[in-house]
């Protein structure tokens, strides 16, 4: 039975600020290898953290890297061909979100999965966090009844990453803050009310102050900076979701949560990754009462443990291949909304088969 993971981290950007520290703290996962085209970051991070194996070339790195698992931290139109190729290796594979570009590539890199028998995770590392499984629990209890209405948001005033690079250019990226940052909080809000499929979605995406930024400093930038939705699910319930990478309202980062049940709600909202307040909504003998909990019991585990755990006790993942796909789904489906104008439905399709052929929607 293996003891310890060997980890191989693929790009030192995100792969450094979000997966280095975590893995190296962990003492059933050994950091064996690095990835990056950047040979003076790779010296730097090799040296500081006593790695043993580093790469500029990806190709060199899946064949000759002393590793069990791979962290994937590269830009979205990687993601699919650096999974099946590590997966074909043997890998087993931790993704940065978006799992994909589009729902068909999910699709195929779910089918690489179950053919391989390998741990395939997606970073949707809001699940993780002890707030937020503080609400799951909550929701699960039965406290706040059957879930029905929920608004979601995570918004910015001015921030888009790397101005003029990757983020801002679909054929990298596949999309604006929606597939960066709404992909977060959708996943959060399907996970927190039980994973419902998504039946419907009618939005809007746009991108004025983006494109006018990028005409003055000469950048190249062809995707949304803001885009709002409106989702119907199967189990009848109803979610509002928004994320912008530039918008003219409050200063300050928001990212929110605002879910609303038969028997009492919950809202959480979040400042600057640092300022927090939840408050529970609930009917106590007639009257309605608000409880505002002092501190989260601590979180479980972060998602880079979660996947430690899960290849050494033989798991399937939460936030897997599935779930990756439903939401590549949606995000497809939010972006045809927005361009045709007028609500789309989505096809009613087996997950646990292949796609069929096609956008996996249709105009209602």
């Amino acid at each position: 039975m293996m003891e310890k993971v060997r980890v191989g981290i693929v790009g030192l950007g995100i792969g450094r600020i979000s997966h280095l520290d975590q893995f190296k703290k962990d003492p059933r996962a050994v950091v064996q290898a690095i990835c990056d085209q950047s040979t003076d970051l790779l010296t730097k991070i090799a040296s500081e953290f006593d790695i043993p194996q580093s790469f500029t070339n990806y190709e060199e790195f899946i064949e000759k890297a002393e590793i069990d698992a791979v962290v994937l931290a590269v830009p979205n139109f990687l993601h699919k061909s650096m999974t099946l190729a590590a997966l074909d290796r043997g890998l087993h594979v931790l993704c940065e979100k978006p799992m994909a570009m589009d729902a068909a590539e999910a699709a195929e890199m779910r089918e690489k999965v179950r053919a391989t028998g390998r741990k395939f995770m997606i970073n949707f590392n809001q699940r993780f966090r002890a707030e937020h499984q503080y609400f799951k629990r909550l929701i699960e209890s039965g406290k706040l009844g059957e879930v029905y209405y929920g608004s979601v948001g995570w918004r910015r005033m001015r921030g888009m990453p790397g101005f003029g690079g990757w983020f801002g250019q679909k054929k990298m990226s596949g999309g604006g803050p929606l597939i960066d940052l709404g992909v977060h909080i959708l996943d959060l809000a399907r996970w927190l009310i039980g994973n419902p499929k998504a039946v419907t979605v009618s939005a809007s995406t746009f991108a004025h102050i983006g494109k006018t930024l990028a005409r003055e400093q000469k950048k190249e930038f062809d995707v949304e900076d803001m885009a709002s939705a409106l989702l119907r699910f199967d189990n009848g319930s109803t979610l509002v979701l928004e994320a912008s990478w530039a918008l003219n309202f409050e200063e300050r980062e928001k990212v929110y949560v605002e879910l609303s049940g038969t028997k009492g709600g919950l809202s959480n909202i979040t400042y600057d990754y640092k300022d927090s307040m939840t408050c529970i909504f609930r009917e106590e003998s007639g009257a309605m009462v608000k409880t505002v909990p002092l501190k989260y019991p601590k979180a479980f585990e972060n998602s880079q443990e979660h996947f430690i755990s899960c290849i050494l006790n033989d798991k399937e993942p939460d936030a897997g291949a599935a779930d990756g796909v439903e939401i590549m789904r949606i995000l497809d489906a939010i972006y045809e909304s927005a361009r045709i104008g007028r609500e789309v439905e989505l096809r009613r399709v087996d997950l646990s088969a292949p796609l069929p052929a096609g956008p996996a929607i249709l105009p209602a």
